[in-house]
């Protein structure tokens, strides 16, 4: 059960690492590929029939798209610090959390009666 517990521990800690690389790298990319996304709205296929049922999400999206080349814009600058405090504080939850899980797996171990013997 341990093994299988820092199994589990390192395959999320190794997914964990991934995804902090990849919003690193989407960070420092610049922001000039969300600008380019405002085209392809209006060549979004079924747009008519989406209109129908949520008028004006074009209009909204557009601005999510402003909001967000803001927002990267801004944090562009400060990405490598905020993406290692943001993994640093995952792994060590993560850690901790296969460490806790570890020492309850101990602790019922050592509270469990030991399994009767055959006798031959």
């Amino acid at each position: 059960m341990i093994i299988a517990i820092w199994i589990v521990a390192l395959l999320l800690l190794g997914l964990w690492s991934l995804a902090g690389w990849g919003v690193h790298a989407l960070l420092v990319a610049g922001v000039q590929w969300v600008g380019d996304l405002k085209p392809l709205l209006d060549r979004l296929p079924f747009a008519a029939i989406i209109e129908q049922w949520v008028p004006g999400w074009q209009d909204g999206l557009r601005l999510a798209l402003d909001l967000m080349q803001a927002a990267l814009g801004w944090l562009g600058g400060a990405a490598p610090l905020l993406v290692w405090l943001a993994w640093g504080t995952g792994t060590v939850l993560l850690l901790g959390l296969a460490l806790l899980l570890t020492g309850v797996v101990v602790l019922v171990r050592k509270n469990s009666p030991p399994p009767p013997t055959a006798s031959a």
